[in-house]
């Protein structure tokens, strides 16, 4: 098994935490943005959103993060990630819908737009990034009312879910996202934080500190 990423992508890196927490043996292949080799004809008819993470094994390719950790939680037959009972099961993609649907597609234009557009060299579209924000508190709020009384998203153990709605929140200072409101939040964060699946796989110092310097003449302009 082959998975195309990014270091400190995300979506990537809720990938590597699956892979990690099943033990799942995988070749994690580089891909380089900053030389366009998303957008090579080799890379593209991979995937042709242009996209990471992709998996391939063998004859079969896939693309979208969610479901790549489906198909490996299925495969290592880790049905305390992914349920096979269907009511369980349906839980945990219902979870990972909403995250993809609403949680992460709104704080990802926060983020884009405060991070990662000035870490490729862009100038950041301020009015995007609030009104991003604007819609993703709601959503903040629900989840952090789901973890007030339990310590994982579908109840007492770790899933997918957790993985998957855990991914941008580690990088969200770097944006001014305030997660003080939000207790159950940043309670879950730390639990999930003393998983070595997890931690192992947290943005690489490096890159962070690359997002930092490009963040921060932008945090210093809205704070002023």
């Amino acid at each position: 098994m082959q998975i195309h990423f990014v270091p400190g992508s995300p979506n990537c890196r809720k990938v590597q935490a699956v892979v990690a927490e099943v033990g799942c043996p995988a070749e994690f292949v580089p891909v380089d943005l900053s030389t366009g080799a998303h957008k090579s004809p080799e890379y593209l008819a991979l995937n042709p959103n242009g996209l990471v993470p992709t998996m391939v094994e063998d004859d079969f390719v896939l693309w979208e993060s969610n479901a790549i950790m489906q198909y490996i939680a299925d495969r290592a037959g880790a049905t305390n990630l992914l349920p096979s009972e269907p009511e369980e099961r349906a839980d945990v993609v219902r979870w990972q819908f909403w995250e993809s649907e609403h949680f992460s597609r709104n704080l990802g234009v926060v983020l884009f737009e405060r991070i990662f557009r000035p870490f490729m060299g862009g100038v950041p579209d301020e009015t995007r990034a609030r009104q991003g924000l604007e819609a993703w508190l709601p959503f903040a709020e629900v989840l952090d009312r789901r973890l007030a009384d339990r310590p994982y998203v579908t109840g007492d153990d770790l899933t997918l879910a957790d993985y998957s709605l855990g991914a941008m929140l580690p990088i969200a200072h770097l944006a001014d996202v305030d997660l003080g409101p939000y207790p159950a939040i940043q309670s879950w964060l730390a639990r999930l934080d003393e998983r070595p699946a997890w931690h192992d796989h947290a943005t690489p110092d490096p890159m962070l500190e690359a997002l930092r310097i490009a963040a921060k003449p932008h945090r210093e302009a809205r704070s002023a």
